[in-house]
């Protein structure tokens, strides 16, 4: 499982929207992480759209967290971001298996339970936890 790159570019916005804890414009936010700001916006238009930030629009207007940086886990953000968090095919809703085996399966079986262990940590995970 690899995070794409947008993901992480979420990541490392909300850390800086928590150390600034202040309207933070996107321009800033941009130049501060070395992030283009075409991304900020669509990266900032996903969390808004989730609760994790608050849009403010106007002269003075940018962007500041919804909530305090230790309720904001790293599991919200990266499931807001990622198309899936399975680290298998198998685990998906359908589960799907080329080979009819999903009942039987020990791969699978160890697949389920490495993907609880990773969704566990996660949602253990704040920004504040992060930026400490």
């Amino acid at each position: 499982m690899q995070i794409n790159v947008t993901t992480d570019y979420a990541i490392r916005t909300v850390l800086y929207l928590a150390i600034k804890n202040s309207i933070t414009p996107s321009s800033e936010i941009a130049s501060a992480m070395g992030i283009p700001k075409s991304y900020i916006l669509k990266i900032t238009n996903k969390l808004h759209a989730a609760g994790i930030v608050e849009r403010i629009v106007g002269a003075r207007g940018g962007f500041i967290l919804a909530r305090s940086s230790e309720k904001i886990k790293l599991y919200e953000i990266i499931k807001i971001m990622e198309p899936t968090m399975k680290i298998n095919r198998c685990l998906e809703e359908d589960e799907y298996c080329s080979r009819f085996a999903t009942d039987n399966c020990p791969v699978r079986k160890f697949y389920n339970k490495l993907q609880s262990e990773l969704e566990s940590k996660l949602q253990e995970i704040t920004v504040k936890v992060l930026l400490s």
